[in-house]
Formats: C-alpha cells, sequence, structure tokens
C-alpha cells in the first residue's frame, strides 16, 4: 500500500474528485525534449527524479535530503536482509558509486555520462521498495539512448526555477501523514511549494497528477499536527520536464474551507480501513 496506491481505490478516487476541483490550465508549451526511446518512461521517469535533485542540491547548498537516504539505498538494504547475495552486491557497488559521481557533480557542476548512468541505476534498483515480485533484469545495461534522453531533459532546466534562499527538501516524506498509507514521498519542496516532477510528454494537468498532490498536501496537513513548526504548504506545482516548464497553483484556489476538516476526517478513517 502507498499514497499512490490508495489514490487508486474507486471511492478514494471518487471523493478526491468530488472534494477537489482542478485549476485552469490553459497555457501552451511547446515539446522541447521528445522521449527517445518507447517503452523506457518509467525508468527515465525515476531516473530524472534523482537527476533533478542531484540538481536542485547544487543549486541551493542549504537542501536538506531525506534522512533515509535515497529509496535505491533502503531497497540495496532489504536485499541484504532478504539474502539475495548477488544482487545486493551489484546494487549496493552502484549505490556506492552513485554517491562517488553525486560528490563530484555536487563539486563541479558537470553533468558527466557516469552520472546520469549512476541516475539509471539508482532507478532501476528503486522498485524493489514498493514491489516483493520485482526483478531487476540486466540491471548493468544501460542504453545509451537513456543517457542522451536524460541529457536533454537536465540541459533544458532553467536554473533560476529551482533556486532559492529558503527552504529546499529533496524526497520528502510527511512523518506521521506517509505512514498512514504506508508509503509516500514527494518529488520536491521550495519554500512553501510542493513541486511533482513530470517527464510525460503531455502538456496537460491529468486528474491522477492533480490528486496525488492533493493527497501529499493532505498528509502534510496530519504532519503538522503531531509538528506545527513545520512550515506548511501554501502552493502546489508540476514540473513539465520535457516542456521546461513549472506549473504552479495556490492551495486555496483548489481547496474549500468549509469542506476540508470533514474530508481530512474522512481520509484517515479511510485509510486506516486499509
Amino acid at each position: 500500500m502507498s499514497l499512490t496506491s490508495f489514490l487508486e481505490i474507486p471511492d478514494v478516487r471518487a471523493k478526491f474528485k468530488m472534494e477537489f476541483k482542478k485549476p485552469d490550465f490553459s497555457i501552451k508549451r511547446q515539446l522541447l525534449a521528445p522521449l527517445i526511446l518507447q517503452g523506457h518512461s518509467r525508468l527515465i521517469g525515476t531516473s530524472f527524479d534523482y537527476l533533478q535533485r542531484f540538481y536542485t542540491q547544487y543549486l541551493n547548498p542549504q537542501a536538506q535530503e531525506d534522512e533515509g537516504g535515497w529509496v535505491a539505498e533502503r531497497a540495496v538494504k532489504m536485499l541484504k536482509r532478504r539474502g539475495e547475495n548477488s544482487l545486493y552486491d551489484l546494487g549496493n557497488a552502484a549505490v556506492i558509486e552513485a554517491r562517488e559521481n553525486y560528490q563530484q557533480f555536487l563539486r563541479t557542476g558537470e553533468f558527466t555520462d557516469d552520472l546520469i548512468r549512476s541516475a539509471l541505476l539508482l532507478a532501476k534498483i528503486d522498485p524493489l521498495t514498493r514491489r516483493s515480485d520485482y526483478i531487476v533484469e540486466n540491471l548493468e545495461s544501460i542504453d545509451n539512448e537513456d543517457i542522451a534522453d536524460l541529457r536533454n531533459l537536465i540541459n533544458i532546466v532553467e536554473p533560476n526555477v529551482f533556486r532559492t534562499q529558503g527552504r529546499v527538501l529533496l524526497n520528502p516524506d510527511f512523518g506521521p501523514g506517509s505512514l498512514l498509507v504506508k508509503g509516500a514521498d514527494a518529488d520536491l519542496i521550495l519554500d512553501d511549494c510542493l513541486i511533482d516532477i513530470k517527464t510525460t510528454q503531455k502538456f496537460t494537468l491529468e486528474r491522477k497528477s492533480f490528486d496525488q498532490l492533493l493527497g501529499y498536501y493532505t498528509l502534510s496537513v496530519i504532519e503538522r499536527r503531531f509538528d506545527p513548526d513545520i512550515e506548511p504548504i501554501n502552493e502546489l506545482g508540476v514540473y513539465f520536464a520535457r516542456h521546461a516548464c513549472l506549473f504552479k497553483f495556490e492551495v486555496k484556489e483548489v481547496i474549500n474551507p468549509k469542506t476540508f476538516p470533514q474530508f481530512l476526517i474522512w481520509f484517515e478513517k479511510r485509510a486506516q480501513e486499509i
């Protein structure tokens, strides 16, 4: 179970649709970095999440990484506990190399092929934390066209979009809120804006993506109940990586203050039933 799985339950999906109205999305943007290899969109998406977080850390030295480390690091630890020694050795070596490439990048700011390759390897390992039946095939095999795809995506990022003097949280979770749905971590929080990163070729705010953002927001509200000192989230956004566009909207645009408290009660009760 995870937030994503929770949001796929029919009555939950219907409840979100009834509670939250999508904001106006009438802007147009050109596709700047088309997907190179069909069938690789999921791998590229997770890989770019890593690469963009690396870049955000480079742009913002004050950025805070999740205390649990990368998802791939947690996945490798799971392999060790399961006794899958050969795959553990490969995964652990990939994580160690990725940390070395990451540290070099923070010193130089250069997106080397080695760094991009590491992002792809980490993305291959990630699903082990979510699926016990997931099989990592040809872990060390990386397609050069995937490297080219990620380079195209990172090359069109406008640095100022991800640069701030304020709060920067990389791959944040929401403490007790995340535990409620047995797992939820977002891509990025900049100042008071929670950002989800998408590598889709479609330039549209789909209902599924919108619900994901509101799910994260709901978990953040639950987390603040336990720790009121945490800064609230006031904006939500989607970064469309293939269009180099960050679309943002204010929380107050989509939340009804009269009905949200009851929605929150329903959300917690429904999540506890799973």
